[in-house]
């Protein structure tokens, strides 16, 4: 089960690394849109990566046997354009005697061999629809999918969203008991048979609400430990926490936040469109502000991209900077910190860690840059990719090493236009963070007002009164002097404090 301790990272299977090149039917890395060859082979040889890393769950694409358009130059490298719900794609294992041919066991595998290094699995899966041009259109005997499983073709999901077909790819009818008992009955098998930790489900808003409640009467009935993680591509708060509180998903996507952060981090916005000062009842909220429409907004799932959204981060940054790198840098590695020290469980996407760039699909899906690296860490002569990685390992470090950033509550401090100042405590552990989004050193020294602040507790107020915050990134240390916290930054920077 996924907790608020996980740091997950994200890959698009086929695009990390190809660990057994036996496996590489059709591969052609100068395709955008073919398979380039990674495999389960290639994840479990990076392992002792991801540990170094510091990441405890790895969430993978679909692992379906999937469908191609070879007549248009398109694959389902991706996982999201199921054949068979029942069977591994063969890019993704190589075949072994005495194991079946497309079996989850080599999902299973996989799971336990993450499980021996310390990292949970989260599998991705597909109910919405099936790959175009499905067999099961046809009533293909090879395919158990029946022609009437299906809503009417011709209706877009822009016009029904749950029952119209997204792209075009045939949408499964979750209303139909028939299809419910399929997919659940697959699911089921995934679980067992595969061994996973979590769920991610794909086009969650696009499926019938009635296979939700099946699913939370069958799975997670069945299943309580085995998380639900949806992807509600909504940034309406109240549409989106309607999945967490009436559809038993345990964790969403938390796209609004995204957005905000791109807002800010990389347009400059004001602080205070993540949360309002509270000045004034006439203050307006911001996106932090809505987390008590969800049930748990500490499961939400935190991101700065991913594979589905129009540009990796730094590209968007570089854009914004007119191609200054060391600008977007600063953004990026401000961003992370801010992403490591809020509330929610933070998902990372594959590359980001280096700076990886990528504008939209497929080139959003770029390969892993392996060229980079030297062992477990980017070469030296790469000083932007090192630098990168080395804050986002060192925040990772401070995250698991401090449990008010994974169970405490969140108190803003300050926050204007540049500046953002956020507490938070669990038990004896008291950790301050504070962003500078400007392009320029704060003028003078910024007093942080703490002890005023109402919503402190008086045992937290008194712990700062006496002691010391260390800055966990920069060294510095700092008192409280009458009642604030005492705060100078150079340009879009942050600082962690941690009470000693």
């Amino acid at each position: 089960m996924l907790t608020q301790k996980d740091v997950i990272y994200f890959i698009v299977t086929d695009r990390f690394f190809d660990g057994d090149p036996k496996n590489n039917l059709g591969v052609d890395r100068a395709n955008p849109t073919a398979y380039h060859g990674g495999d389960f082979a290639g994840i479990i040889k990076k392992i002792p990566y991801l540990k170094h890393l510091g990441v405890t769950a790895l969430w993978i694409t679909p692992v379906y046997e999937n469908l191609h358009l070879a007549d248009r130059g398109a694959y389902g490298y991706h996982g999201y354009w199921p054949l068979d719900f029942e069977k591994v794609d063969p890019h993704l294992y190589t075949a072994r005697s005495g194991i079946a041919p497309g079996s989850m066991e080599y999902v299973g595998e996989l799971s336990d061999r993450l499980k021996e290094g310390g990292i949970k699995l989260v599998l991705d899966m597909v109910v919405n629809h099936v790959g175009y041009n499905h067999p099961a259109l046809r009533n293909d005997p090879a395919t158990p999918i029946r022609s009437h499983w299906f809503n009417t073709a011709g209706v877009s999901s822009d016009v029904s969203e749950q029952d119209g077909w997204m792209m075009g790819l045939p949408d499964l009818d979750q209303d139909n008991p028939e299809v419910v008992d399929y997919c659940i009955g697959a699911i089921l098998r995934w679980i067992r048979e595969g061994r996973i930790d979590s769920i991610r489900m794909d086009t969650a808003k696009n499926v019938e609400r009635a296979f939700w409640q099946h699913f939370k009467t069958k799975i997670k009935g069945r299943h309580p430990d085995v998380s639900l993680l949806g992807e509600v591509l909504e940034n309406d708060i109240s549409r989106l926490s309607e999945f967490q509180q009436h559809f038993a998903f345990d964790s969403l996507f938390d796209f609004p936040l995204q957005r905000t952060m791109s807002e800010v981090f990389i347009r400059g916005n004001s602080f205070t469109w993540l949360a309002s000062p509270r000045l004034s009842p006439s203050d307006a909220p911001g996106v932090l502000d809505g987390d008590t429409y969800y049930t748990n907004h500490n499961r939400l799932v935190t991101l700065l991209d991913n594979h589905d959204l129009p540009a990796r981060f730094f590209t968007e940054a570089l854009r914004a900077t007119g191609g200054d790198r060391p600008a977007a840098l600063k953004m990026l590695r401000l961003a992370l910190s801010f992403l490591m020290t809020t509330r929610g469980i933070p998902q990372i996407y594959y590359g980001t860690e280096v700076a990886l760039e990528g504008g939209g699909d497929p080139d959003n899906r770029r390969d892993m840059p392996w060229e980079l690296f030297a062992g477990d860490k980017p070469k030296a002569q790469y000083p932007e990719a090192r630098e990168t990685f080395d804050h986002l390992r060192r925040l990772i470090a401070i995250r698991k090493e401090n449990e008010a950033l994974t169970c405490g509550s969140l108190i803003t401090l300050y926050v204007d236009r540049f500046v953002y100042a956020v507490l938070r405590e669990f038990d004896q552990n008291v950790v301050v963070s504070v962003f500078n989004n400007g392009a320029d050193p704060m003028p003078e020294t910024l007093q942080i007002p703490v002890i005023l602040n109402p919503r402190i507790a008086p045992r937290i107020k008194g712990m700062l009164e006496k002691g010391r915050l260390t800055d966990l990134l920069g060294g510095l240390s700092a008192r409280l002097t009458d009642g604030c916290l005492p705060v100078r930054l150079d340009g879009r920077s942050a600082a962690i404090f941690r009470l000693e």
